[in-house]
């Protein structure tokens, strides 16, 4: 079964956030904020059944940001903060903490 991580980075400030994988919640979280000294919020890994998905991330006060993946390509997920705007980072291999 594939394996895919999701990694919360950097910019998070008492944040609410929700995402969704094929439009089912997959995480929820209020107050959500980011640890400067490490560019890191918190952490998911799951494993799913389908091999494409559509990753849907909602953080209030941002428009809502979507992207498909494949997951047996590019299982590692971050998504970041950036001069206000969500970024969602897709990889084939995991990116190394600060």
């Amino acid at each position: 079964m594939p394996h895919l991580t999701i990694k919360l980075r950097d910019g998070f400030k008492d944040d609410k956030v929700v995402l969704t994988l094929d439009e089912k919640e997959i995480y929820r979280r209020t107050a959500l904020s980011s640890d400067l000294t490490i560019s890191f919020a918190d952490s998911l890994e799951l494993e799913v059944e389908q091999s494409i998905a559509q990753l849907a991330v909602a953080v209030t006060g941002r428009p809502k940001q979507s992207v498909q993946i494949e997951i047996s390509e590019t299982p590692f997920i971050e998504i970041w903060i950036i001069d206000n705007q969500l970024e969602i980072r897709v990889s084939k291999s995991e990116c190394p903490m600060l």
